[in-house]
């Protein structure tokens, strides 16, 4: 017997994960299925019967209700309402807390056990809001914030770049220098690499590992290319030979961000995701997610970026 709640389920699970969908391929014992947008206004976009070919809809359109009419073994027809949210859609949480840290704990409350630290600039997916707390995705858990503490952004706020009001100075009369040689960028694919690599926040970090249910810094930049058809060394220290060398001020999506402790080694790698952010494997308590790359940590111990397309 085909239940209508586990239809329901995986349909929505199917609908939130794919940047394209087919609807008619989401359930085999779907014979209809209706899209029902969120704007009242609006006309349900399209009906599939079983003899049609897919429809596909964009991660931007997957939002909203949908009814779904299916049939089980014995040929009898259920009707269920399901609901979905598009990844272009997911609200983030972005930690604001003046330099601290905000602990993250397992329940909405400050009576429940800490999960751990997140900091400044670090960004999570709210997944849910109870009682001015934030439910969120934390290296593979679900862990509760402050709503006091975090502001909530899009992801395309995330992607804006952070601007400095500009310090007056007295005009100075200067040879300009050469201007450095372009690095071309294939910005289409960096949007892709970029969509591809936020589909892990919220993994767990485990050393030594690349994928595809935890990784480190090196080897999440590593899964997250390789998709793409590229190979890049294994350590962070070793993908600093991968690619060509690209000035900080001339950052652009999908670049990998070197960074130091001591100032001649890499220790650590990150993908930039545009406006002054980046997504990497962080910690172990923290797994990866997405940092400010202009945060006063990322700032002392920025060392190169790399350009792999």
């Amino acid at each position: 017997m085909f239940h209508h709640k586990s239809a329901a389920r995986a349909l929505a699970v199917s609908l939130a994960a794919a940047s394209v969908l087919s609807l008619s391929a989401l359930a085999a014992p779907v014979v209809t299925a209706t899209r029902v947008p969120t704007e009242p206004a609006t006309t349900a976009a399209h009906a599939v019967t079983a003899s049609e070919s897919p429809v596909e809809v964009s991660a931007s359109q997957a939002s909203g209700s949908f009814d779904i009419i299916y049939q089980d073994q014995s040929g009898a027809e259920t009707t269920a309402t399901i609901t979905a949210v598009s990844p272009d859609d997911t609200a983030y949480a972005t930690v604001n807390v003046g330099g601290s840290s905000l602990r993250v704990r397992q329940g909405p409350g400050t009576g429940y056990g800490i999960l751990g630290n997140i900091y400044d600039g670090n960004s999570f997916a709210i997944t849910g809001k109870t009682n001015g707390w934030y439910q969120i995705n934390y290296n593979g858990r679900t862990g509760y914030v402050s709503a006091d503490y975090v502001l909530v952004k899009t992801l395309a706020e995330l992607q804006q770049p952070v601007t400095t009001p500009a310090t007056p100075t007295t005009p100075v009369t200067a040879t300009p220098a050469p201007a450095a040689p372009a690095v071309n960028h294939n910005a289409a694919l960096a949007d892709q690499i970029v969509a591809y690599a936020l589909q892990f926040k919220g993994y767990p970090y485990v050393y030594a590992t690349a994928g595809p249910n935890s990784f480190d810094c090196s080897g999440f930049t590593s899964y997250v290319y390789a998709h793409f058809g590229y190979t890049l060394n294994r350590s962070s220290k070793d993908q600093l030979k991968n690619g060509v060398a690209v000035s900080k001020s001339a950052l652009q999506p999908a670049d990998l961000l070197l960074f130091s402790k001591n100032g001649t080694v890499v220790s650590h790698v990150g993908l930039y995701i545009g406006g002054g952010k980046f997504i990497h494997a962080s910690t172990s308590t923290t797994g990866v997610i997405i940092s400010d790359l202009n945060s006063t940590y990322y700032t002392q111990h920025y060392f190169a970026a790399r350009r792999i397309i």
